[in-house]
């Protein structure tokens, strides 16, 4: 049976069907000395790969004497999903309103955006070592990836399974992306203003819905990410570029 080796990290434990902690090693070991907790309490500590009796836990428990079980009715541990990483929310939490209304204004830049704050996530939770900006300067070639590392995460898979395709959500992405670019070359305001509103952030939409759902589930509390210089970047350029087409539209009207 395996069994996890205990190193001083901070521990979360279940009592009653609900997450406790996190507390220090000392402290919970304090605590099944003095009967406070049953030795099959269900702990779990970041670098485990899920929750797991105290009792499999090597070293977790006093040496001196197994303290005696104390009656408790505990949910299956297989639908308890460990804590997100430090307390925060997993990847780019933030509302479908947001991201529809941000893509139309921004005429597309929020989408190049949104896959570069998601690689950034996975950057500084998994240390991959890589440049997030150019992911989503090139999303088109990097979307595919994306998505099907959010789908096949770990962190989120704990709390639910998800229920998009990555493939096809990714390729629909890059079509409609590509299908834009090609309408925007062509000569004419009309074509400009075609290229902007095609809706190429339907495809990203299943995958915020997921991610929003983990983040619900997980930390209830938890507000959406936070307005960042980037998006009020995106929604400025945006601005500005409709504000131009406008007035070019008000200029040919006056002649």
């Amino acid at each position: 049976m395996r069994q996890w080796h205990v190193s001083m990290r901070q521990w979360h434990y279940i009592v009653d069907g609900q997450q406790q902690g996190p507390v220090e090693e000392v402290e919970l070991v304090r605590m099944f000395g003095e009967g406070r907790l049953s030795v099959e309490t269900m702990v779990w500590a970041e670098g485990m790969e899920d929750w797991s009796p105290a009792n499999r836990v090597e070293g977790l428990l006093p040496q001196s004497s197994t303290p005696p079980a104390i009656p408790q009715v505990a949910p299956p541990f297989d639908h308890i999903s460990p804590p997100v990483a430090s307390g925060r929310t997993a990847f780019l939490y933030i509302s479908i309103c947001r991201l529809v209304v941000m893509s139309i204004l921004s005429c597309g830049l929020y989408e190049i955006y949104w896959i570069y704050k998601n690689w950034r996530y996975l950057n500084e939770r998994d240390g991959l070592g890589i440049r997030p900006f150019w992911r989503g300067w090139f999303g088109i070639f990097y979307c595919h990836s994306l998505l099907r590392t959010i789908h096949e995460d770990r962190e989120l898979n704990h709390a639910e399974k998800p229920d998009f395709s990555p493939v096809a959500l990714a390729t629909g992405w890059v079509v409609l992306v590509l299908v834009a670019n090609m309408i925007g070359r062509a000569p004419g305001v009309a074509a400009e203003i075609i290229s902007f509103l095609i809706p190429s952030f339907l495809c990203l939409i299943p995958v915020q819905n997921y991610i929003n759902s983990v983040n619900t589930k997980v930390s209830p509390n938890a507000p959406h990410s936070k307005w960042s210089v980037g998006q009020i970047i995106c929604l400025t350029v945006g601005v500005l570029i409709w504000f131009g087409i406008l007035s070019s539209i008000v200029n040919n009207t006056a002649y």
